[in-house]
């Protein structure tokens, strides 16, 4: 019983010294001002840097890219092709039909 007791109070011990060299730290970073101070650890400025683009995710854009420019031309080809005046004629015909045959209805009900 009685070991059990001190490895507990040597778990306590030990946290409290954790805590008060973090405070250390955090004290010397704030006196330095050059050091940034994250949850009591320095973090070097060399940490936050970005990583370059490993090649299998430049491919990866490259593709993307292809991709979406292939979308893109895809979309802005007309739906109907070049027609020709009698062909455009016809449609007109069609369409002057179709709604006199709208307007005489709306007539009708009314």
């Amino acid at each position: 019983m009685e070991k059990r007791i001190i490895e507990l109070a040597i778990q306590a011990l030990q946290l409290r010294k954790a805590s008060v060299e973090a405070e250390i730290e955090a004290v010397r970073g704030e006196l330095q001002g050059a050091a940034r101070v994250y949850r009591a650890t320095i973090v070097s400025p060399d940490a936050t840097t970005r990583k370059p683009y490993s090649e299998q995710r430049k491919a990866q854009s490259e593709r993307m890219k292809a991709y979406w420019a292939a979308r893109k031309a895809a979309a802005a080809k007309p739906k109907f092709g070049p027609r020709s005046a009698a062909a455009r004629k016809a449609q007109s015909v069609r369409m002057k039909a179709y709604w006199a045959k709208r307007h005489k209805e709306n007539r009708s009900k009314a």
